[in-house]
């Protein structure tokens, strides 16, 4: 859990917070902010432990030694903003009106197409985790289960 909380790296955390605080909007305007951090917590999980599933498997790929950054639960937030409103549209700078589906397409084939390249695979396997649980958690929400409640009512119950 700890590892969604640390970064190397100037531009790592940046452009994570950024995308937090764009996505994260749009997540709490349209199902609530307090599922922003469950979605943030769950999806970091579910990104560490397909890290960690990945580097057993396939021990050639060069996965790195360990997972760190906020990225996969970021990775949840953006694919969850994207599941829940994908034609909602964003103004990119230089390029103007963008759906958010498109954005989100374009977000997760990057991670699929650089997996093979080398250098940070883990990482982009671990945002993959992420961003599968950001779409698993609307499919779930839209069926009925609010997977945030378990996280929040432990919040509550130790007062953090």
């Amino acid at each position: 859990i700890t590892s969604m909380f640390l970064h190397e790296g100037f531009w790592h955390i940046l452009w994570n917070m950024l995308f937090l605080y764009w996505f994260g909007r749009i997540v709490g305007d349209f199902i609530g902010n307090q599922r922003i951090l469950p979605i943030y917590l769950l999806g970091g999980i579910a990104g560490g432990i397909l890290f960690f599933i990945s580097a057993n498997l396939f021990p050639n790929l060069p996965m790195g030694r360990f997972a760190l950054g906020a990225s996969a639960g970021v990775m949840a937030i953006v694919v969850a903003a994207g599941a829940i409103s994908p034609d909602y549209v964003m103004r990119l700078l230089f390029i103007g009106d963008v759906k958010l589906k498109y954005i989100v397409a374009v977000l997760v084939f990057l991670d699929l197409i650089v997996i093979p390249n080398g250098g940070n695979t883990g990482g982009h396997i671990a945002h993959l985790g992420g961003a599968f649980f950001g779409w698993f958690f609307v499919f779930q929400l839209r069926n009925g289960n609010d997977l945030s409640l378990l996280v929040n009512n432990i919040i509550v119950k130790s007062k953090i």
